[in-house]
């Protein structure tokens, strides 16, 4: 399967999201290649925040790297989003192993910490990651200082997830060994802003 990309964040961002894609390339079956013309595309902007849409959205789909988000695991944790994958916590089995706080969640953010049914996320009965780079932290939109918004039942756990350092594992992605996605990926310019 392939998917474009067109790229129009900075200079640093664009440095980050190559290696994202080495990243893929090394550790799943997944290979980001130039973009040619295909009608659905990523396309990676530098909007306000980090985001994407999870899965194929068709035509032209858009993931921001923003400000402050040109860092290899933010990006491959959108990347993710893009390909398909849910966060870690939203997963339907999430309660077996962590616990959302829901009033120390910052208004507006609760649809983060929404827990997906079966239908929506399938996890193709991989264990739980409490180490992927998908899952938040500790204290990710919290409404002040110190609050917890998730906390893990098993309390060993608790310094392990929202790790940003790498990818542990594809997940769903490495589940099906003999699927094989490329994935379409250009540089279009002018790069901008």
């Amino acid at each position: 399967m392939l998917k474009p990309y067109v790229h129009f964040a900075d200079h640093n961002a664009m440095g980050v999201i190559l290696q994202a894609f080495d990243m893929f390339r090394l550790k799943s079956c997944i290979d980001f290649v130039p973009w040619t013309g295909e009608q659905d595309y990523l396309s990676v902007v530098k909007y306000s925040g980090c985001w994407s849409y999870v899965g194929k959205q068709g035509g032209l789909q858009k993931l921001s790297i923003g400000s402050g988000c040109d860092h290899i695991s933010i990006v491959e944790h959108e990347l993710l989003h893009a390909l398909g994958i849910w966060n870690e916590q939203s997963r339907a089995d999430r309660d077996d192993y962590v616990t959302i706080q829901w009033d120390n969640i910052r208004h507006g953010r609760w649809r983060n910490f929404q827990k997906n049914t079966l239908q929506e996320s399938d996890s193709l009965n991989v264990p739980y990651d409490y180490s992927s780079v998908m899952h938040y932290g500790s204290t990710a939109f919290q409404t002040a200082p110190g609050l917890n918004t998730i906390i893990t039942r098993d309390p060993i756990f608790m310094d392990f997830i929202g790790q940003r350092l790498d990818i542990s594992r594809a997940g769903p992605l490495t589940a099906q060994p003999n699927v094989q996605l490329h994935f379409i990926v250009g540089l279009v310019g002018p790069m901008y802003l």
